[in-house]
């Protein structure tokens, strides 16, 4: 059966999209209130503060566009807005590296493999409670397949993750928590191919041909 996106898993990525964008908001209106308070002194300190959260907050509001949005399934045919888009999130995300090929070296991607592909890397972090490293790897021989690679202390699929990623899970068992493994499956088995999982000590393997 494959993964269906209803009424549940639309409200519940954007609980997802809140939840990633709580935090810098937060910071942002915490810096506003602080600059009537402070002394003058401290005035460029917390603007800076603001700036970066705003900075933050914008990144990620343009990754989830394109991540979850219509906007993500043609518009991002090459591998560089994918990789752009990618390196801004990760620039806020000090406990995690990536390496990523370089789009010279990729053709143009199939339609909806750059929106797949982040997804992919979100849920490549969301199996690295402690930080780690992301590989993106894309063959195109013959038919496009894509890789995230997922390496770290810890690495691993919670049993709910892997519940969300089943075939046979319902919209009903899915929480905010796990809803961003169940949309990726989503999307794999909107191109046509499910998405293949491989776990090991310390790494998670996420793969896809299209």
């Amino acid at each position: 059966m494959p993964h269906l996106v209803d009424r549940r898993i639309a409200e519940l990525l954007c609980s997802r999209i809140c939840h990633e964008l709580v935090a810098g908001i937060a910071a942002i209106n915490n810096g506003v209130e602080l600059i009537s308070d402070i002394d003058r002194s401290m005035a460029d300190e917390v603007m800076e503060l603001i700036s970066g959260s705003a900075q933050q907050s914008s990144i990620r509001v343009q990754y989830y566009r394109m991540a979850y949005g219509y906007a993500g399934n043609d518009a991002l045919g090459g591998l560089g807005a994918v990789k752009e888009l990618v390196d801004g999130l990760f620039a806020t995300e000090d406990r995690y590296s990536v390496t990523m090929p370089e789009p010279s070296a990729v053709g143009e991607l199939p339609m909806g493999c750059g929106k797949l592909l982040l997804n992919m890397v979100v849920q490549g972090m969301d199996c690295l409670p402690r930080g780690g490293n992301l590989a993106v790897w894309i063959n195109q021989e013959s038919r496009t397949r894509v890789v995230v690679e997922a390496t770290g202390d810890d690495a691993r699929l919670t049993d709910r993750s892997l519940e969300a990623l089943a075939p046979d899970v319902t919209t009903e068992a899915i929480s905010a928590l796990h809803v961003h493994a169940y949309y990726t499956a989503a999307l794999a088995d909107s191109l046509g191919r499910g998405l293949e999982i491989e776990t090991d000590s310390g790494r998670v393997t996420l793969g896809v041909t299209l």
